[in-house]
């Protein structure tokens, strides 16, 4: 026999046993038609297919296409001979490669013939047996294993409440069993919901039955076993059964008609839709699978089929977890259609000329720069199909879906009115379809229709129609995924994966563009440069995305100087970089939960905070300027119990006041920490000096905050989308300008001053790398930042601030109480001991004034200890202000390591003080 021949034999003995073939070779292909697997010969992801249909037909995007036979090939990377004699081996064929024998005779050929399908009928029924013995002891050994439990994966779906045997990595284990009752397959479905079934499975004609009613009077057949759930949710009088895969319902509807004769049987169809005339792999028109393989089934059976309406792909659970259980059940008794062998479907009637019902269908339609109803009806006249438009809204389109650990969202995509930009809004689905999720949409510049019946079609249309892609969402603006969201919700550089917005912001209307980069740089920015301070509080607003990009924290520079300095104009050019400054500009008179939530909207960007003498209350001023800086929101409980997701964010600040912050604080009878001095910088503002064109200060003020107005939004987008395009450069920049600023610090430094230097170095850096969008140039810039440190340093310090604050308290306390508050003492011994004086009494007493005790003849202030920790270290420890009080050589010590000593004795008794002297300032 000829090889061609012996292939031709070996390829029609494994027709129809392609899947049992394969495996017995090792060559792993996937139990259904519709789903995608790694490639076996290639070893590709998600690219390969496999059809079957009798030969072993599969599809990879990279090998291609063929039958069972090419697979093998690919896989041993054999020619067509081996291959066939591989399969042969497992089927049990003699496949000798002989020379062709003319003279045997055809009763001796057709005699071989006969004997060589006995021997394989027999080696098949031989491997049948061993699948069928191989299958038995593993799932017996799995259902051993097995304990009852809820499935993570029917949980996640919202089918609480079924129990089934779970393995030990949380899998379902599903038993299905055949006509005869007894176990024949079983699938496992993991929690992630991937399937598998099992080795030696007899799948066909097998089923999960989830109900067992005595005399159903339905029968409803689905394809998985969500599905199923589904419609015995839906009908729970009806007998739910699964049959696993489309190309079983069909052996399941059989069974079922043997079994109840008078029954209804119903298939619940998968709804497999796809868009006209769209290709499969192969090239070929692709076809709704679910609905044929269910009608196939309904047909051999005088059955019913019920599918999901709407042109997208889901199931009935699909559309139960989108419209809840009852909108599910309406619409499946609504959809249901019967299939006789002698009519068709009810849907697809053709009378006449008529047309098909499916076109006469209203619909939702994109036309004419908005969505449109659209009724078809036929005209009378001329027999042609009218359509009836009814406007339903703007631009709106679902794209995709996701959720922020709290909620899950629609991400819509839009196109304002009066506005080329295509933004994305993420919506949370309880929203969708309510007041709440139409104002949200109105809110971004999208005109919706108000008619009630309309809105309720167009929320339908919005859940079941478009893209379901996952997309990250996110409350807060700033970097995400590699691109920058705008506080408006516009995206700025490329993601890696899309990134919606479902935050807001009180200002987010003022984040728009006005004019272009070019016109901002000739007409605002040329007008800042020359004046020191207006330049650095430009660079505060470039600093705020790199400040992020690079990992930095929140800081501010406060701008102090008396009125009509020009700070305000300053304020106002600054946050003309990302918007209208007059909408972005903020006020010191807030509550600090008011601005805690402005700042998490404005994550990573840049907050404009005019005038802090307006702030009214000080204290508030000060809860909100440490809450501001310290980067978290306080933890607030919620109304369904547990708490609310905590505010986080990162910005800079730009504020000014007619006072630096600590003056402020002192006058308002508060002592600021140094950790809100370092966070808040306050710098001394510059006059202008350089008019730029202008003939006196006021005509450029007022140029500046024209122009600022006119040209705004533009350069700020690009900066950011220069830094997204190359993180790494600006990040090295960042770090560069740190080395150098930390390494030009003078000797004893003090950790606070090195940390304000670095934020110094972060505005060199954006002055670098912004040049070509300001026209400024390097030296000019690097000159107005060191001079801007400078004038910092001259009135902070190069030490430690808590220290100097201590000294500064302890000697003022001392000069301001120090005849009203201290009781005196004698300077007579008597056997060692001082005696007192009462001279008078003393209100509000501080402590006592010791003289005589000290051979350089200074008076010793012995200081009550709570006094000395209220109102001289006012809340520093005890060790750092030690530290400072002795460097200082304020304190006199009597024991090691104590603040406090045994002094003298108070009505008998010996008591401590904290010991201090006046010395002369240095």
């Amino acid at each position: 026999m000829r090889n061609i021949d012996v292939i031709r034999e070996v390829a029609e003995v494994a027709r129809g046993k392609w899947p049992d073939v394969l495996s017995m070779l090792d060559i792993n292909v996937p139990a259904s038609p519709r789903a995608q697997a790694a490639c076996p010969a290639c070893g590709g992801k998600d690219r390969f297919r496999f059809d079957d249909n009798g030969r072993g037909a599969h599809f990879c995007n990279v090998c291609g296409a063929g039958d069972g036979l090419e697979l093998v090939k690919k896989v041993n990377r054999c020619d067509a001979a081996e291959a066939a004699r591989l399969v042969a081996g497992v089927l049990g064929i003699d496949y000798r490669a002989a020379e062709p024998v003319a003279s045997q005779n055809k009763g001796q050929l057709e005699a071989e013939r006969q004997q060589r399908e006995q021997e394989r009928d027999q080696k098949a029924a031989e491997d049948a047996v061993k699948r069928r013995n191989a299958f038995t002891t593993r799932y017996q050994a799995l259902a051993e294993q097995a304990a009852p439990g809820e499935s993570e994966y029917l949980k996640a779906k919202g089918l609480g409440g079924f129990t089934y045997p779970a393995l030990s990595d949380g899998s379902l284990l599903l038993a299905l069993v055949g006509e005869s009752g007894d176990v024949t397959a079983a699938q496992t479905i993991t929690p992630h919901g991937e399937k598998k079934v099992l080795y030696g499975s007899a799948k066909r004609g097998a089923y999960h039955a989830v109900n067992a009613p005595e005399a159903p009077q339905m029968v409803l057949i689905g394809e998985g076993l969500a599905n199923t759930l589904t419609a015995h949710l839906m009908l729970p009088d009806a007998l739910a059964v699964a049959a696993i895969d489309a190309g079983n319902m069909i052996h399941i509807a059989e069974l079922m008609r043997r079994r109840y004769p008078e029954a209804r049987i119903v298939l619940c169809a998968d709804n497999d839709w796809h868009k006209p005339g769209e290709l499969d792999d192969q090239g070929k028109p692709k076809v709704n699978t679910g609905k044929v393989m269910a009608e196939k089934a309904a047909k051999a059976v005088s059955g019913w089929v019920s599918m999901p309406p709407g042109e997208c792909k889901a199931d009935w659970d699909d559309y139960r977890q989108l419209h809840g259980i009852d909108a599910a059940t309406s619409a499946f008794n609504n959809e249901m259609y019967a299939m006789n062998t002698n009519t068709a479907p009810t849907l697809t009637l053709v009378a006449g000329n008529k047309p098909k019902r499916e076109e006469l269908k209203p619909y939702i339609s994109a036309r004419h720069g908005g969505l449109f109803w659209v009724e078809p009806k036929v005209n009378n006249d001329t027999g042609d199909i009218d359509e009836k438009e009814t406007w339903l809204c703007d631009e709106l389109e679902t794209v995709g879906i996701g959720q922020d650990g709290r909620e899950n969202y629609l991400v819509i995509r839009l196109k304002p009115e009066g506005s080329s930009a295509v933004m994305f809004e993420a919506v949370p689905r309880r929203e969708v379809g309510q007041p709440a999720g139409w104002g949200r949409l109105r809110s971004r510049g999208v005109n919706i229709t108000t008619r009630k019946s309309l809105l309720d079609i167009l929320g339908d249309h919005l859940q079941r129609r478009g893209e379901r892609t996952p997309w990250t969402i996110t409350q807060t603006a700033g970097w995400h995924c590699g691109a920058y969201v705008m506080p408006d919700g516009e995206i700025v550089g490329v993601p890696d994966m899309p990134v919606a917005f479902c935050g807001g912001t009180s200002a987010v209307a003022g984040y728009i563009v006005r004019g272009n980069t070019k016109q901002w740089r000739e007409n605002v920015a040329a007008l800042m440069r020359g004046n020191q301070s207006m330049m650095l509080g430009a660079l505060v607003a470039f600093a705020a995305p790199l400040n992020s990009l690079a990992g930095g924290s929140c800081f501010g520079i406060h701008l102090f100087a008396q009125s009509s300095a020009g700070k305000t104009t300053t304020v106002e050019a600054a946050s003309s970089i990302y918007g209208v400054p007059d909408m972005l500009k903020l006020s010191w008179f807030t509550t600090a939960y008011g601005m805690t939530v402005e700042a998490a909207s404005r994550n990573d960007g840049f907050l404009p905070i005019d005038e802090i003498g307006q702030g009214g209350d000080a204290k508030q001023v000060s809860t909100s300027a440490y809450t501001l800086f310290n980067g978290v929101g306080k933890v607030q409980g919620a109304k369904e119990g547990g708490n609310r997701a905590v505010l986080r964010w990162t910005v800079s600040a730009l504020s000014t006041g007619e006072e630096d912050f600590e003056t402020f604080m002192l006058k308002h009878g508060m002592s600021p920490k140094a950790g809100q001095l370092v966070r808040l910088v306050s710098v001394p503002f510059i006059d202008t000096v350089e008019f730029n064109g202008m003939d006196d200060g006021d005509q450029h003020s007022r140029a500046i905050k024209r122009e600022a107005a006119r040209c705004c939004g533009s350069v700020g987008r690009e900066w950011i989308a220069l830094l997204a395009a190359d993180k790494e450069t600006a990040i090295q920049m960042v770090s560069s300008k740190e080395n150098e600023w930390l390494d030009s610090l003078p000797e004893g430094a003090s950790a606070q001053v090195k940390r304000v230097a670095t934020r110094f170095a972060l505005l060199d850096a954006a002055a670098t790398l912004s040049a070509q969008l300001t026209g400024w140039g390097s030296e000019e810039c690097a000159a107005a930042v060191r001079q801007s440190f400078k004038d910092w340093l001259e009135n902070y310090g190069l030490g430690n601030r808590e220290k100097h604050q201590v000294v500064t308290r302890a000697r003022d306390f001392i000069q301001r109480y120090g005849l009203s508050r201290f009781q005196p003492y004698t300077t007579s011994k008597t056997n060692g001991n001082m005696d007192q004086t009462h001279a008078r009494s003393i209100q509000n007493l501080a402590g006592y004034l010791v003289d005589g005790r000290r051979e350089d003849g200074r008076k010793e202030y012995h200081v009550i200890p709570s006094v000395f920790e209220a109102e001289i270290l006012a809340g520093i420890q005890k060790k750092l202000g030690g530290e400072a009080l002795d460097d200082a050589g304020m304190l006199v010590r009597k024991e090691k390591g104590r603040l406090d000593s045994r002094t003298i004795s108070i009505n008998g008794t010996q008591q401590r003080f904290v010991v201090l002297v006046d010395v002369e300032e240095d």
